[in-house]
């Protein structure tokens, strides 16, 4: 019985450090997007969404790359989200967020006026901004909004956002030409810089999960994984020229605006 016991201790204590390893990501397929050059990837009613900066349109693919919907007349739409029945684009021609749900389009409401917006995240009654020109963050909860950050290159400052994301705590910020990602808590102190160390050239589009942050690295054509700490634990290099990234049912997909392509890995 004690060897047993031993046994089940040392299974337990190896299937810990196992679990503890930060995952790592191997390629297993490319989505030829011919004639779509991709910014910026959500995801809703199983379809992949894909903003086509270039060409002022929305594309929705499926899972294995088909092109199921295709939408025109946006003006330059970015980093796009979902918040799981509706799609929202920054437009950076109009500055403006539009709330597409069942086919439609409405402008949401926004209590401060944007210069270029860049990227956009909705969860719940959450809504955090890029807002490239203005060189800040806008987030809203509910009726109250914050605005936060400046122009410059200290922390809490920005040098043009273009992606934000909302976890359940935090806001994390691709501050792109400053070349490192801002985390911030909701009422926009700062709490961490991520990849200063690593020599990015314009941190364009991000990804946060329950476990690793994901960043491309747009002129160095690669994707930079780190855990929550900030420690890298994986780059993805020889893209062409990434600009978001996208994690579904633990499938990554990243859009090489470039390559007119999604690379997928698991």
């Amino acid at each position: 019985m004690k060897n047993k016991a031993l046994y089940i201790v040392l299974f337990l204590a190896v299937l810990s450090a196992c679990s503890s390893e930060p995952k790592q990501w191997t390629k297993t397929n490319t989505l030829a997007l011919d004639g779509i050059t991709p910014i910026g990837l959500s995801v809703l009613n199983d379809k992949i969404w894909i903003s086509d900066g270039d060409h002022n349109r929305l594309i929705a693919i499926s899972k294995a790359g088909e092109i199921v919907e295709t939408l025109e007349e946006f003006e330059r739409p970015m980093h796009i989200s979902s918040d799981g029945e509706a799609v929202y684009i920054p437009e950076y021609g109009s500055d403006s967020i539009i709330k597409l749900q069942d086919g439609k389009r409405s402008t949401l409401p926004v209590q401060d006026s944007l210069d270029a917006p860049a990227g956009v995240d909705v969860r719940g009654d959450e809504v955090a901004i890029a807002d490239f020109y203005n060189h800040r963050i806008l987030y809203g909860k509910g009726n109250t909004w914050l605005s936060f950050g400046e122009e410059g290159n200290k922390k809490g400052q920005f040098y043009y956002p273009t992606d934000v994301q909302i976890t359940s705590d935090k806001i994390y910020v691709a501050d792109a030409y400053n070349n490192r990602i801002q985390v911030f808590d909701k009422q926009g102190n700062f709490l961490q810089l991520i990849g200063v160390e690593d020599v990015m050239n314009a941190a364009t589009g991000l990804f946060v999960s329950e476990s690793q942050v994901f960043v491309t690295d747009f002129e160095n054509n690669r994707v930079l994984i780190y855990t929550l700490d900030g420690t890298l634990a994986q780059s993805i290099d020889n893209l062409q020229k990434p600009t978001d990234v996208l994690l579904v049912d633990d499938v990554l997909y990243i859009a090489n605006y470039k390559g007119q392509n999604l690379e997928v890995y698991k």
